[in-house]
């Protein structure tokens, strides 16, 4: 996201408050992406359609089948997802710019044509008590889900941050106002269909501004460009499970979890504060943007320049240091924000509860959430350093730890009782996030060392 990071730094350039104000403000909707807007979205559609009684059962029924399709499509294209955005990379890195909508197309295709079969297959086996037109409406919107998950990679490597907001607003407002018409019309089907369109919108708009901003011709890259860092697939498969781990254990767990609709089981004791703590992390995103892909991109930047343009000991020492401080200072600011973030939303739980209609009962389990939401924000900083460093084996070790520690820590919280409910996740991610600081330290302090030797 580096990209839209430095042209969002323009806006900064006026010293307002205004500014500051539409530079932060686009750079949190951009970083959130159609993941946080969707679980936005529908608990506002929700929300909109509380006073109509009649439409409880429906919109509970719409909630859980879109977060089983959000879910399940990113861990499906979570092996691609890295793997692409790292070959794009070494394609622009290369100068072949022309060949990227190539590459575009062939994700494209291997996200659909396989989710397409793998929804079919679900559907036909797993979903046979539930109508026809509910089983088309989820096939189609999964389809579509990978299709999104696959552009979003290229659309938030833009610099027109304008298109791309405005397709999530476009495609999210309709969301919105179909969903309450067809809602009230004709119940989950009409939720269904609103969703659907709305992401075949975002689908749409998101694939018209990739390609005006990489146009090009169908042609294979050379193959100086074509090689494939296959451990990136398991860092986006396990860090994209990892994520999910959690929320599937309290779905299918006999004390917590209870069937919704065919297949889908929810938990209404840990779903809603979990999605509502999501949200949370929207300034603590835009942060992460300008901040570890903006300041840190220069500094890193500098330091590579300064070994391939063949720089002096002097020069090179010094562009370490600034990376390294840039990384310091970067991570430092994200948990300066992001802890303010979470001293209020402890101080206005029982109101913002409140507001939205929810029970204080929540109230614990939203304030364990909130903090592992937050230290999940930490972990996708510390990563992020990592794709840089070109340090894999790291990213991949922290994915795979936090993965397997989500699953153990949450059903062990799960046989303690719901006083634990939601601490599985934050234990997780602190132990993952101590030790991914610990060795990044390590790792900038020695990058150099790192550099010269792996490259030989």
């Amino acid at each position: 996201m580096a990209g839209i990071g430095f042209e969002l730094r323009r806006i900064l350039r006026r010293n307002s408050y205004l500014a500051l104000i539409e530079a932060y403000g686009y750079a949190g909707i951009v970083s959130s992406g159609p993941w946080l807007l969707s679980i936005f979205g529908i608990l506002l559609l929700g929300f909109l359609a509380v006073s109509d009684r009649s439409a409880t059962l429906p919109i509970i029924q719409f909630q859980v089948s879109v977060t089983y399709l959000i879910a399940v499509s990113l861990i499906f294209t979570g092996p691609m997802q890295l793997l692409f955005t790292r070959y794009i990379a070494d394609m622009l890195f290369a100068r072949q710019a022309r060949s990227v909508v190539t590459i575009l197309l062939t994700m494209l295709v291997t996200a659909i044509v396989p989710g397409a079969i793998f929804a079919i297959l679900v559907l036909l086996f797993l979903f046979q008590g539930t109508s026809l037109v509910y089983q088309i409406l989820m096939g189609f919107s999964f389809v579509e889900l990978c299709g999104v998950w696959v552009l979003t990679i290229m659309g938030t490597s833009l610099k027109d941050y304008k298109a791309l907001v405005s397709w999530y607003f476009l495609a999210y407002a309709t969301v919105i106002l179909l969903g309450v018409f067809g809602g009230r019309h004709w119940g989950l089907p009409g939720y269904l269909a609103a969703f659907a369109v709305g992401q075949m919108i975002l689908l749409l708009g998101l694939g018209i501004t990739v390609i005006r901003e990489f146009p090009g011709y169908l042609k294979w890259p050379k193959k100086r460009a074509n090689r494939l860092f296959w451990s990136l697939s398991l860092v986006g498969l396990a860090f994209n499970a990892a994520i999910w781990a959690d929320k599937f254990l309290f779905w299918f767990d006999p004390a917590t979890g209870e069937q919704v609709i065919g297949p889908l089981y929810a938990s209404p004791i840990y779903d809603v504060p979990i999605f509502l703590s999501y949200l949370t992390i929207v300034p603590g995103l835009a942060v992460f943007l300008f901040r570890l892909e903006t300041d840190f991109v220069e500094a890193y930047q500098s330091y590579n320049r300064a070994i391939v343009e063949g720089g002096t000991l002097a020069e090179l020492h010094a562009a370490k240091i600034g990376m390294v401080m840039a990384t310091r200072a970067g991570l430092w600011d994200i948990a300066k924000i992001q802890g303010a973030t979470v001293l209020l939303a402890f101080a206005f739980t029982p109101q913002l509860l409140h507001v939205l209609g929810y029970s204080q009962n929540y109230a614990r389990i939203f304030e364990f959430d909130v903090v592992g939401v937050s230290l999940q924000l930490l972990l996708m900083s510390l990563l992020n350093v990592y794709f840089y460093l070109d340090l894999r084996v790291r990213a991949m070790v922290l994915s795979v730890l936090f993965f397997i520690g989500n699953l153990f820590f949450t059903w062990l919280t799960l046989r303690a009782g719901p006083f634990f409910y939601g601490m599985g996740f934050v234990i997780a991610l602190f132990l993952v996030d101590t030790l991914g600081i610990y060795l990044l330290a390590r790792d900038l302090e020695r990058i150099d060392y790192l550099t010269f030797i792996r490259a030989r």
